[in-house]
C-alpha cells in the first residue's frame, strides 16, 4: 500500500515565529519600520499568523520589488525574496 503525504498546517505559534524574524530581518536590509513596504508586510504576515490563507504576492519597496511568500504547510518557512529594481 502507497504511503500517501498528508501535509500538516502549521501551527500558530510557527507562523508568529516566522513573521518575528522576517520583520527583524528588514531593517537589517535597510527597509525602515516606517516605510509603507514595512507596513505591508507587516500586516499581510499579521493576516497569516492568524490563520489566514497561503499567500504570494508582490511588495513594492523603494528600491527593490519583494515577492512575499506566506505557506501554510509544515516544513515549508515563509520568505521575501528581494530583487534590485532595473
Amino acid at each position: 500500500m502507497p504511503h500517501e503525504s498528508i501535509s500538516r498546517m502549521k501551527s500558530r505559534a510557527e507562523r508568529l515565529k516566522e513573521t518575528i524574524t522576517l520583520l527583524k530581518k528588514l531593517p537589517e536590509v535597510g527597509v525602515a519600520r516606517e516605510s509603507y513596504a514595512y507596513s505591508q508586510v507587516q500586516d499581510l504576515m499579521t493576516a497569516w499568523v492568524n490563520e489566514g490563507p497561503a499567500t504570494r504576492t508582490t511588495i513594492d519597496f523603494e528600491s527593490h520589488t519583494g515577492e512575499l511568500v506566506l505557506p501554510v504547510e509544515e516544513g515549508r518557512v515563509c520568505s521575501l525574496d528581494l530583487k534590485v529594481k532595473k
